[in-house]
């Protein structure tokens, strides 16, 4: 979806359709069965569309014509809703998820996000108010991009197809670059751009006569008692709300859906009750097999496939697949993100397309029962630093990289220890970020040329962690890194990379583990009921017991990752040493040459590895060398927008 308030170009009416064909035809991959506008009181709704409830199109007008909306995403417990609108006297005209949605809007304002459950970004105008409103699902599931221009604002689905209105800037944010070196993507409500900005997860805005108020309707908070229900109690209403988490996606639509599936007990419990819930045919599930069996899940899988008597196909991903995703789309990509496992999923994803149009995923389960090896270390380093002091603690680890085997596998020992140490001294909603980040803030400066660097005077990366901190009071640091990691690591790069992953092929990957209802009750449970001694994801693995082998259930984390460092040295090798050669590193500007010739020189001959700080940069420079300094002059011929009539009230 995309469209703008207002438009300054003497061209009129016809200027402002061709503008909105360019933005659209930028996001026709999300969505292939249709694509039309509207222009409402003053406000241009453009939308692609990928159907899953009922044929209505959108932009969808209220059946007063006061309100106008588009909708990225869907509503999941829109036939609930739909049935008390009737109840009340609503006619509606069609099955559509977004006609709900408009309607109960009309009736009861922005109190509609407390009912909605779903995944959701949109945009509406209310003619009665003269009020045009941007708001994002609690999780933020699905992006929203905006910017002031001379008219009013202009909004979009990616930042591509912002780029496209003539006004919308265009110059790099040099903070946000510093931040992205350090978190991997860009932390919302920045950008890769200067002057566009996200809508933060769980926050609607309002613009109305030149000015913006943000509201926040919803931000996560943990219990901090201590005090929680027992073991079989907690463990009975959990399964209950997953059981309805994943109903809800299944049955929402008459779509076939499958499910990508890695072998981890996180999509193996979504499989295992999707295909519960399909007794007439089995679910479909989808894998990556890799070449490097450090991370290869696939024979997990398979296993987990044959238990519950899905459907399975198996993507085989060799490095030449992984480097044709990088030279087909990264200088198209929307905006630069860091993390490498967007390759195979985009693989997969591919794959998926041809068979459904939306699959199930296990996103979010880490995050929420505390599954990641860093919860457990945080746990660790809590009871250490009782013992001794963080810089004896430190040394101590230090020691024992030195002493353990270095291997280029999936996260070997000595490199965890390493990526721990960095972070020791951190604050624990810090640590995470710190122990994993491309550069550190401290490299930063050696790393930029001299005037970029000027830009970072009192740059904090961690602002917007901060904020999300800022208020509970008497959280431990297990609770303090959890909600670090869901600020910005589960919204801003897990997520990112799922929309992103699915909707390049027009395929929907939703995430029963990231269903508000459950999320809110696994956030009242004490640290006890999520990591248990040092294993995460406790009562999932006590209820996933009773419908997964045993072996699955005990499994350790593997993580979905790329081989990046083999890759970079090898089939990239190429792009890599061509994108940020001395000459291309100077058109930009922002990089120091040499600096970043030190690092390739070592990855490449093999001294050290230095491959997620070339990932970071490469992914950068991709899309940097090809941002647009000017909107396109045409609209691609192809584009055939339906223009939806609208007549006022």
């Amino acid at each position: 979806m995309c469209g703008f308030v207002g438009f300054s170009d003497p061209g009129g009416p016809e200027s402002g359709r061709a503008t909105a064909e360019r933005m659209l035809a930028a996001v026709a991959h999300r969505g292939p069965d249709g694509s039309s506008r509207c222009h409402h009181h003053g406000v241009t709704f453009a939308h692609c569309a990928l159907t899953f409830v009922g044929p209505g199109r959108q932009p969808f007008v209220s059946s007063s014509g006061a309100v106008a909306l588009v909708l990225n995403g869907e509503i999941y417990n829109h036939r609930e809703l739909r049935r008390e609108l009737r109840a009340a006297g609503a006619r509606l005209r069609t099955e559509s998820d977004t006609e709900v949605l408009v309607e109960l809007y009309e009736r009861h304002g922005m109190k509609v996000l407390d009912r909605v459950r779903g995944m959701y970004a949109f945009v509406l105008h209310d003619a009665r108010t003269r009020m045009t409103v941007l708001a994002r699902d609690p999780m933020g599931k699905k992006p929203l991009y905006y910017t002031r221009v001379p008219a009013g604002i202009a909004f979009a689905s990616e930042l591509t197809a912002l780029l496209r209105h003539p006004d919308a800037p265009r110059t790099p944010d040099v903070r946000a670059l510093a931040g992205y070196l350090t978190l991997q993507a860009f932390c919302a409500p920045g950008s890769a751009v200067t002057g566009v900005h996200k809508v933060r997860p769980g926050n609607w805005l309002e613009y109305a006569e030149g000015r913006l108020r943000e509201v926040e309707f919803w931000r996560p908070r943990l219990e901090t008692s201590g005090r929680g229900p027992g073991r079989r109690e907690a463990a009975a209403r959990f399964e209950e709300l997953f059981r309805t988490a994943v109903a809800r996606r299944v049955t929402s639509t008459e779509r076939r859906l499958g499910v990508l599936l890695s072998g981890g007990l996180d999509s193996s419990a979504v499989a295992a009750v999707a295909q519960q819930l399909s007794s007439r045919r089995p679910v479909l599930t989808f894998s990556a097999g890799f070449e490097q069996s450090d991370f290869d899940e696939s024979a997990h899988a398979a296993a987990v496939a044959r238990h519950i008597g899905a459907e399975h196909h198996v993507v085989r991903i060799g490095g030449r697949d992984l480097a044709e995703v990088v030279e087909s789309e990264y200088a198209r990509a929307d905006e630069p993100l860091a993390d490498p496992s967007l390759l195979p999923t985009r693989i997969v994803c591919r794959t998926a397309r041809q068979h459904v149009r939306g699959v199930l995923t296990g996103d979010g389960a880490d995050e929420l029962l505390l599954g990641y090896r860093y919860f457990q270390a945080e746990r660790a380093i809590e009871i250490l630093l009782r013992l001794m002091p963080a810089p004896r603690l430190e040394a101590l680890l230090r020691t024992l990289v030195r002493r353990l085997p270095a291997r280029s596998g999936n996260l070997p020992a000595a490199a965890a220890l390493s990526l721990l140490a960095r972070g020791l001294r951190a604050a624990p909603e810090h640590r995470f970020y710190l122990s994993t980040a491309p550069f550190g803030p401290a490299e930063l400066p050696g790393l930029l040329r001299p005037d970029a660097r000027a830009a970072l005077t009192d740059h904090d990366p961690f602002t917007e962690v901060s904020r999300l901190l800022d208020g509970p009071s008497g959280l431990t640091g297990v609770q303090r890194s959890q909600l670090g990691v869901v600020a910005h690591f589960l919204r801003d790069v897990i997520l990112t990379k799922a929309d992103r992953g699915g909707m390049r092929s027009a395929l929907e990957l939703r995430s029963p583990f990231l269903d508000l209802d459950l999320v809110e009750y696994g956030n009242t449970l004490p640290t006890a009921l999520k990591l248990r001694r040092f294993t995460g994801k406790f009562l999932l693995r006590r209820i996933a017991a009773d419908w997964l082998p045993g072996d699955i259930v005990r499994r350790t984390k593997l993580g979905f990752r790329a081989p990046l460092a083999a890759l970079l040295r090898e089939e990239l090798r190429p792009l890599l040493l061509d994108t940020l050669s001395a000459s291309a590193l100077d058109r930009g500007g922002l990089f120091d040459a040499s600096a970043v010739r030190r690092l390739a020189d070592d990855h490449v001959s093999g001294r050290r590895d230095t491959s997620r700080k070339l990932w970071a940069l490469l992914t950068y420079q991709l899309w940097y060398q090809a941002l647009p300094a000017h909107a396109p002059a045409t609209a691609p011929a192809c584009l055939d927008l339906t223009e939806e009539p609208h007549h006022a009230p």
